[in-house]
């Protein structure tokens, strides 16, 4: 996918990189296009077969919560696989900036897509990432806020101050702060849990005889419910967690409406994909 917070990796770049990091010479890349945000490259060394996840540079505009968020991610790879959760092995990483003007970092490459019993294994990990508990809400590279109201109102906050920036109106999002101070105390009685936001067969590969979770980039504390937004409201969920459901819709409805400003430009095809997909989860509300 085209967008403007991918780096321009080049051939020279990664020789460096995977060198430095005692990987082998380079033999062979493929950059995959199916990310929206990060550079991602297929690589192939003297020494293996690697995956290379390389941040927007330091000086391209990302959206507030997206600070930093590479290295947010390998701090929840390290907390998941405490868990017990599988995940590819990261051999590589550097956040100094030094070799490239991004973060980046160098993992094991999965070759297994996962085909049977994706919704089983789904529910496990949705079950797993409900048992982790935080002690605060939000987005860890934002600061914690101590309810899920605070913490939800101040996520949704951030985009507003996002589109502010591009002197865009966000008319989803200050409806959505309405709807949030409405059910203000519906939202208090949440308990602090890991969500991962993207939490779908896509991101499952079978290895190593495992259902093997990547991407857990965007994961932060908040309510569970919020691993639910792709797959429906759950069965016999309650009259208050179908409200915190619905509020969790409008707010992927909001997050959507907001990237495209910062990641594309009218003419790409994402921006028109971003556009659709916050009328669509919008409509529980």
């Amino acid at each position: 996918m085209k967008s403007r917070t991918k780096y321009p990796v080049s051939e020279d770049e990664l020789r460096k990189i995977f060198g430095a990091a005692g990987l082998g010479e380079l033999q062979r890349y493929r950059h995959m296009t199916n990310g929206w945000f990060n550079t991602v490259v297929d690589v192939t060394t003297t020494t293996g077969e690697y995956v290379i996840k390389i941040a927007p540079p330091s000086n391209v505009r990302v959206l507030l919560q997206e600070h930093n968020m590479l290295a947010q991610e390998l701090r929840f790879y390290d907390l998941l696989r405490e868990n017990g959760i599988a995940l590819p092995q990261i051999y590589h990483s550097d956040l100094t900036r030094t070799l490239l003007p991004c973060h980046y970092f160098i993992m094991e490459k999965l070759h297994h897509k996962l085909r049977d019993n994706k919704a089983e294994h789904v529910q496990q990990l949705k079950d797993t990432f409900r048992s982790i508990e935080g002690t605060g809400f939000g987005y860890e590279q934002l600061g914690l806020e101590p309810n899920w109201y605070l913490g939800f109102r101040s996520m949704v906050q951030s985009f507003l101050d996002d589109c502010a920036a591009f002197g865009k109106p966000c008319k989803k999002g200050e409806k959505l702060l309405a709807m949030i101070d409405k059910h203000r105390e519906i939202l208090e009685s949440v308990q602090p849990t890991l969500v991962h936001s993207d939490l779908h067969a896509g991101n499952l590969f079978w290895h190593n005889g495992k259902a093997t979770l990547i991407d857990p980039e965007r994961c932060h504390w908040g309510d569970w419910l919020g691993d639910y937004v792709l797959s429906g409201l759950p069965k016999h969920a309650t009259a208050d967690e179908t409200i915190r459901w619905r509020l969790l819709c409008c707010y992927l409805a909001v997050a959507t409406y907001t990237e495209k400003y910062v990641r594309y430009r009218p003419w790409y095809v994402t921006w028109w994909a971003d556009v659709f997909m916050s009328m669509y989860y919008w409509r529980p509300c």
